[in-house]
């Protein structure tokens, strides 16, 4: 098969066989994905901090030795 019925193939089984969702359910579920990847960044950003206070606690009690 040459590359330019691949393509024609292709944009034919796109635009007449899939099955696309509507507009508000791709804005629905950007949304709900925008959310949790916020969500997991403040729990990934306070774990990091609890994490670097520890160790800079950890640490710090061995300057003054």
């Amino acid at each position: 098969m040459n590359i330019t019925q691949y393509i024609k193939d292709s944009f034919e089984e796109l635009s007449n066989h899939m099955t696309w969702v509507s507009k508000e359910e791709a804005q629905k579920s950007t949304v709900t994905v925008a959310v949790f990847t916020i969500l997991f960044a403040l729990a990934v950003a306070a774990i990091d901090f609890v994490f670097q206070t520890g160790l800079d606690n950890f640490f710090g009690m061995f300057k003054s030795i």
